[in-house]
């Protein structure tokens, strides 16, 4: 605690200001200001036209949590993981959210090659490791291929929450995609991306196993309106997962399932710095699109017997207020539920909501600090619930 103490001091004291366009935010957003700090601070390779920027930010996180969460990954607030049982507190200490980018464009005939590098040290396991987040290329605004967010995610609708996962019921994953864009009116554009599906995963204990596999990569595409002050998304999902299951009182079961996904999300602009953002998502065999899980397979068996795709849907509602020039909270609610009837065991979840609310102040250009209160709670199949909070104190850094 001392170290952190004499980290948060170092950092109040540091340099020069540098740039007075930084935000804590997450998402399209954050990609946005790089973009922005590439026009005004990059290097030129010389003798070419082709800009770099190497940029990111140091963050130390401390979090208070009521009851210790169940699992291996305790530094960000998942609901799923909240312990139905005796729980002690729990007070961690990390710099795992820190962020590092580096970028660089060439201007050609066509509109342009932009490629983007983006790690932290947050790899959902246990110590600090290097994760690699991004690493994309983008040829104009036609093709992007690589790492990056899923195009069934709506990454301008993110909200700028302290926790590093974020809301429960909202849609995030990062992967590798292959996606082509075209303008088809004021505003407006058509996406389209063939992407990894990462569906081969495993789970078994004394009396049942089952696995996935994909059969093809997942089919993604979206429609975007971006307005000055409205951005609206709508998106559409399909894949195809091959399930494998044992249970000790049926036969083995194998059945291919076509999965798909629908979601409908909004950013509208209130004023010179406020914005409301809310998502909705609903389909069958997406368990892993979602930011956090209720099944990490994705199928159940039926009443009958039968193998079946757990069916999800998952909400957010968020607000982003600005109270004065150097003060702004981000505060909202969201929920994921399965509908599924189903032979699930008692003790698997079926419903969790997450809740959270900061206050995030800039400090110096450069450096912000900020506060995060939040509550979780999660329900079983046989209506057990249990419930869960949590404080985070954040202070972020930014280098150039």
């Amino acid at each position: 605690m001392r170290a952190a103490l004499a980290l948060l001091v170092a950092l109040c004291a540091a340099g020069a200001a540098r740039g007075e366009g930084d935000t804590v935010e997450r998402g399209a957003q954050a990609d946005a200001s790089l973009e922005e700090r590439l026009k005004a601070s990059a290097r030129t390779i010389e003798g070419t036209d082709t800009r770099y920027l190497i940029a990111g930010y140091l963050q130390l996180d401390g979090l208070w949590t009521r009851r210790e969460l169940s699992g291996d990954e305790k530094d960000t607030f998942l609901a799923s993981a909240i312990p139905f049982g005796a729980a002690d507190q729990d007070t961690r200490l990390g710099i795992r959210a820190s962020q590092f980018n580096a970028i660089v464009r060439t201007p050609t005939d066509w509109g342009g090659f932009t490629g983007h590098a983006q790690l932290d040290l947050f790899a959902y396991d246990e110590g600090a490791k290097p994760n690699l987040t991004q690493l994309a290329l983008r040829f104009g605004e036609w093709l992007t291929v690589g790492k990056t967010y899923t195009t069934f995610m709506d990454d301008t609708a993110w909200p700028s929450t302290l926790d590093y996962n974020g809301p429960s019921g909202a849609v995030f994953v990062r992967q590798f995609v292959v996606r082509g864009s075209v303008p088809i009116g004021e505003g407006l554009r058509l996406e389209a991306a063939l992407e990894d599906p990462q569906a081969n995963e495993s789970v078994g204990g004394p009396n049942f196993t089952a696995s996935a596999k994909a059969d093809r990569p997942d089919i993604v595409a979206r429609l975007r309106y971006e307005g000055e002050r409205l951005h609206a998304q709508i998106a559409g999902l399909s894949r195809s997962v091959t399930y494998s299951a044992q249970l000790a009182s049926l036969a083995s079961v194998r059945r291919t399932v076509s999965g798909y996904g629908v979601s409908a999300s909004a950013a509208l602009q209130i004023g010179e710095g406020d914005r409301l953002l809310v998502q909705w998502n609903e389909g069958e065999a997406i368990g892993r699109y979602f930011n956090d899980g209720l099944s990490s397979l994705g199928a159940v068996y039926d009443a009958g017997g039968t193998l079946e795709p757990l069916k999800l849907t998952g909400a957010y509602l968020y607000y982003e207020r600005t109270w004065a020039e150097r003060w702004t909270t981000t505060a909202g609610v969201s929920a994921l539920r399965t509908r599924s009837e189903s032979l699930r065991p008692a003790a698997d979840l079926q419903r969790i909501e997450y809740v959270s609310a900061n206050l995030v102040h800039r400090l110096r250009t450069n450096l912000f600090l900020g506060a995060e209160a939040l509550w979780g709670r999660a329900e079983r199949v046989d209506a057990t619930r249990a419930d869960d909070s949590r404080i985070q104190l954040t202070a972020r850094y930014y280098l150039y």
